[in-house]
């Protein structure tokens, strides 16, 4: 008897300690592959910093720039900029977008002397017995004409334009580079996609509103579509010709990161695309311009009427349609008056 009760006390010593040892070795292990998950967990935070990264003033658009710049992106001498990024069959399946033949405008009819904005607006009418013809002349700039900026509009606080190329190229005569030609020579076709903020927020937004990446994204949510490589970007923000210099409603310089990762080729809205007032950003004030054009190679589409397109949007159910651009063949200069047309 005490010798089997000596054998199943030993019994049970060993089944013990090796109940310990393999719990042990378990909790290594486990201990172990929770170390290895953490460490693969902060390399992924690591490796995307700029995810959470907050955007507040000039420090942190110096601190972005490395990831935006998309200089030699398509070569050094690219003057394409994001446009590279509507190939043809971009192209051909914006095309297949079109099912009613209905057409929306994107421009805004305005008076060359009569309407608010118009820069140095010269009209003259020249009529006689054979027929009539006018005088037009403005700056396409501003906050009144429907216009596309060329990627020689912008420059850089060390004198650069997109891609590198010296300021010294834009001369009395015209730009020798990025002039709205460049765009022009093959005219910008492609999907065009609406995120009507105005319509999100149930309101149009007081001037001096600003948009912040969540906005565009719950947009998206709300009209089931996803912005993607080579889309052409409108955002409503319903404020159209209450926007001033000093007080517009646009998109917040955040969006910087989520206009490069989505790979937009062309940004237009019913302003001139930027916030302000804005504080904290003097050196890139207006950063639509600053940094999306000369950094980013960009181009914006500035003041476009997009309440109609919201309308018809809403009456078709969606929100993308094929979407045609034609500046005028104007060698080098820095915009030209466009005509925007949506196509469903």
């Amino acid at each position: 008897m005490n010798i089997q009760n000596d054998t199943d006390t030993q019994a049970n010593e060993r089944r013990s300690f090796l109940k310990t040892v393999l719990l042990g070795i378990t909790a290594v292990t486990l201990g172990s592959r929770f170390t290895i998950l953490g460490q693969t967990q902060n390399t992924m935070q690591t490796a995307n910093p700029k995810i959470s990264r907050k955007v507040e003033n000039d420090a942190d658009i110096e601190g972005l720039l490395p990831e935006l710049k998309n200089w030699g992106r398509w070569g050094k001498n690219d003057q394409l900029g994001t446009l590279n990024y509507i190939t043809p069959e971009h192209r051909r399946r914006a095309a297949s977008l079109v099912k009613t033949g209905r057409t929306v405008a994107l421009a805004r009819e305005v008076s060359v002397t009569k309407t608010e904005g118009i820069r140095r607006g010269t009209y003259e009418m020249m009529r006689d017995e054979g027929g009539s013809r006018d005088f037009v002349g403005m700056i396409f700039h501003g906050f009144a004409q429907t216009h596309l900026d060329a990627l020689c509009h912008a420059f850089t606080p060390d004198g650069k334009m997109y891609n590198g190329f010296s300021v010294d190229e834009v001369t009395p005569q015209g730009a020798n580079k990025l002039g709205v030609e460049i765009m022009a020579a093959q005219g910008i076709t492609g999907r065009g996609v609406l995120l009507d903020i105005a319509a999100l927020k149930g309101t149009a937004l007081v001037t001096g509103t600003p948009i912040f990446i969540t906005d565009l994204e719950a947009a998206e949510r709300k009209q089931k579509v996803r912005i993607g490589t080579g889309d052409i970007l409108f955002v409503r923000t319903g404020a159209g010709f209450s926007n001033t210099r000093e007080r517009r409603a646009g998109l917040h310089p955040e969006c910087l990161t989520w206009l490069h990762k989505r790979q937009v080729a062309l940004l237009g809205g019913d302003g001139d695309n930027d916030v302000a007032p804005l504080a904290g950003f003097e050196r890139y004030a207006s950063t639509m311009h600053s940094v999306a054009i000369s950094f980013m190679g960009l181009p914006l589409l500035d003041n476009a009427e997009l309440d109609a397109l919201s309308r018809v949007c809403a009456e078709e159910r969606r929100w993308q349609f094929l979407l045609t651009v034609a500046p005028w063949r104007f060698q080098g200069t820095t915009s030209s008056p466009v005509n925007p047309i949506a196509l469903f």
